[in-house]
């Protein structure tokens, strides 16, 4: 019966198509506010959203002015209109006075946020209210709807797909998926599937049977380790095909045979799983078997990286901090909070913790910034050299690109060429070092040592 429960973090599919809309109308659905989960079906080609009884649309938080928008029906089209509202009218995030929606977007009136889809779309689950599931925290839109699938499943005894880039959550996810399940009682067993040969990885999944004469007992693996719990198989991408049947077989029948052992021993575990890369795409190309993916993403849940959920980046800061030692850190002033929201972040959420940690020992005062090892030092040596006739954010971005050229140079040169050693020692996804790579135009083949030898020949 669990096994039925088939959902993704975006269960509504939202077709992106205007003859739906023009002739089934639409449907907004309330994400946010004292009406979440009402529900507007819209037909006309004309209606007023706002706080006022003559309002088509009307939505009573006190955010929302007595009319404060508008949408018509244009040709193939819905735009959107503000009424001079008082606390503005956005789409996807952005203030707008005049704009067009498109199914899927999220208008937002004030604080009332409202999914704009057409009329015969699935529902959706909703964005969950809290801003933390477990120790992962974030009040962003994008986490809070990974939020809500997850606490909807949580309690289920589905297997789960983390997917998302290196440093995003997906270890804290998966743990407080287990601590909030009826299994929470029973181990939590965590395999790196990643970090071991296939002969090792077998041993470390099924266990190993020691011979009759050895006097030793049989060495337990993940599955018989968990009995009752859940088993937390990490960067599931990497494990090889010839093992791919055994699992499969493990998951589908819920037995196991260790490792020189003729015996089917019987186990009752929950399987979460999580991967850097993308699982669909591994099976496209060949790499991962299409049957124990899908029996891996009953529930697929994709955890945004942190450069997509900037607004959650300060209460992060405010989290790390108060971890530190009383009197050891100093809030962001405005400017160094604005260098900490506009940069990039490769290695997410841990790469903040880590910045945040550096900050309180290595800042002269204390204060989260981004500051870099040896910083102080550097610049006694070498003194900056500014151009008069750049803005401070022109000068920012030009020598954030400095460094990022210099370090991906350095880092290829460290790998001999290697992305995927590369993206492991700088603890970054691979899909975002080949987007920099692109960037700066770095072939990573250069700096192989086998690049040369034709020449040298």
């Amino acid at each position: 019966m669990a096994q039925d429960i088939e959902t993704t973090i975006d269960s509504t599919v939202v077709q992106d198509n205007d003859d739906l809309l023009r002739h089934a109308g639409f449907r907004l659905l309330v994400l946010s506010g004292e009406l979440r989960g009402r529900e507007f079906d819209v037909t006309q080609d004309l209606i007023r959203l706002g706080k006022s009884r003559q309002c088509n649309v009307i939505l009573t938080d006190e955010s929302v002015s007595r009319v404060h928008a508008e949408v018509r029906h244009e040709g193939d089209a819905y735009r959107v209109i503000d009424q001079g509202s008082t606390n503005g009218t956005f789409i996807g995030g952005a203030r707008i006075t005049d704009g067009f929606l498109r199914p899927g977007d999220v208008l937002a009136l004030g604080r009332v946020q409202l999914r704009f889809m057409p009329r015969d779309s699935r529902v959706e689950l909703l964005p969950s209210t809290s801003e933390n599931f477990g120790p992962v925290r974030g009040k962003s839109l994008a986490m809070r709807k990974v939020f809500g699938v997850l606490e909807r499943v949580a309690g289920a005894d589905v297997t789960i797909l983390l997917e998302g880039e290196t440093g995003t959550g997906k270890d804290l996810l998966a743990r407080a998926i287990h601590e909030v399940s009826p299994r929470k009682e029973h181990p939590f067993v965590v395999v790196d599937c990643g970090a071991s040969t296939p002969s090792q990885l077998e041993a470390e999944l099924f266990g190993v049977e020691t011979g009759p004469f050895s006097g030793q007992p049989p060495r337990l693996g993940a599955f018989e380790q968990a009995n009752g719990g859940t088993v937390f198989l990490d960067d599931v991408a990497e494990i090889p095909l010839d093992l791919q049947p055994k699992i499969l077989r493990a998951l589908e029948n819920r037995r196991i045979r260790r490792v020189g052992g003729s015996d089917e021993i019987e186990v009752e575990v929950r399987v979460v799983a999580a991967t850097q890369r993308g699982l669909q795409e591994q099976v496209d190309a060949s790499e991962f078997r299409d049957d124990l993916f899908f029996m891996l993403a009953v529930v697929s849940c994709t955890i945004p990286p942190l450069r997509e959920r900037r607004e959650d980046i300060p209460m992060l800061i405010e989290a790390f901090s108060r971890r530190l030692p009383p009197g050891m850190w100093r809030a962001p002033d405005p400017e160094a909070m604005a260098r900490l929201v506009g940069y990039d972040w490769p290695g997410n959420v841990r790469e903040l913790r880590n910045v945040v940690e550096r900050s309180a020992y290595l800042s002269p005062n204390g204060v989260i910034d981004l500051i870099t090892p040896g910083s102080r030092s550097a610049s006694h040596e070498a003194p900056v050299a500014f151009d008069p006739t750049l803005t401070f954010r022109e000068q920012k971005e030009r020598a954030i690109e400095l460094f990022e050229e210099a370090y991906l140079a350095w880092l290829l040169q460290r790998a001999e060429g290697n992305i995927s050693r590369a993206a492991r020692e700088a603890d970054m996804d691979r899909k975002y070092l080949h987007k920099l790579l692109r960037r700066y135009g770095i072939d990573a083949k250069q700096y192989s040592p086998h690049a040369n030898r034709g020449n040298n020949s």
